[in-house]
């Protein structure tokens, strides 16, 4: 319950006033950090203070979502010491990093900002909080905690894995229904979240991605007997058979494109041959 810059009780509201904050600041950036002879150095800094700002908010949401409450108590006082964080903040987190982040948050991409600045060659900060975000969403780590969370709360107080993943696609690839272009970082997005399910199916070919977790002084348990590569094919398997069946409703080249070939990365990652 407990986080750096966090003083509130529910980090969804908080983020979402931060954001309101945010976004005034920023319609203001040019004319706050105007100085005389300044080549553009001063909203430079302020801007990228102001992204690492909304990183921290989606951070702190991320937080709830497989979270366990810890309440040192004595052997005189009831109750017990470790309990799951209530399933609806869990499921309003999600929610949360679906509208704000992981839908392309477009007031931070502002052209007349980035354009005194930012050369298109360089990293995307945006973007790069986007897929950090989502891969410590599907970290193996996570939902193997909450999976186990789950045999021993019971599924009416736990967030299932398979709900999670469900409700993350919903946002995610909404444009699998609503049959709109998917932008440039939508693609990422995408790419990046196929990847990272990949990679806890078959670690083999993911670099990077951590496939276990410690149970001190027990070594060292592979997540691989876990239920969660078991999930996580399955909702490959459901993932790609729903963009099949979008792609031949798909009128925007790009993101036909873009379908196509992530339908044929899953493909692969199932039926490695």
């Amino acid at each position: 319950r407990s986080q750096t810059e966090d003083l509130g009780d529910n980090n969804m509201k908080a983020g979402e006033y931060g954001i309101k904050n945010l976004q005034r600041i920023l319609a203001n950036l040019g004319n706050w950090t105007k100085e005389e002879a300044d080549k553009y150095d001063n909203l430079d800094d302020m801007y990228t203070q102001l992204v690492f700002q909304f990183n921290r908010y989606s951070y702190h949401v991320l937080k709830n979502v497989g979270g366990i409450y810890e309440t040192p108590k004595s052997i005189e006082q009831t109750g017990d010491v470790y309990e799951p964080a209530p399933k609806n903040l869990q499921k309003d987190a999600v929610a949360f990093l679906n509208k704000q982040l992981f839908q392309t948050p477009e007031w931070l991409l502002d052209k007349n900002i980035l354009n005194k600045f930012s050369n298109p060659v360089t990293s995307e900060m945006v973007g790069s909080i986007q897929s950090n975000v989502l891969s410590s969403l599907f970290g193996s780590q996570r939902m193997n905690r909450m999976a186990i969370s789950a045999n021993r709360f019971g599924a009416d107080k736990t967030y299932a894995v398979d709900d999670m993943l469900s409700d993350t696609k919903k946002g995610v690839w909404s444009e699998l229904v609503t049959k709109k272009p998917i932008d440039n970082l939508r693609r990422n997005l995408q790419k990046s979240y196929v990847e990272t399910l990949i990679g806890i199916i078959n670690p083999s070919q993911t670099a990077g991605i951590t496939l276990s977790f410690s149970f001190s002084p027990f070594g060292t348990a592979p997540v691989k007997n876990t239920d969660v590569p078991s999930i996580v094919r399955a909702h490959l398997t459901l993932l790609r058979g729903e963009i099949l069946a979008a792609i031949p409703g798909t009128t925007d080249k790009l993101s036909k494109y873009h379908l196509q070939d992530v339908a044929e990365r899953i493909r692969r990652a199932l039926d490695p041959k």
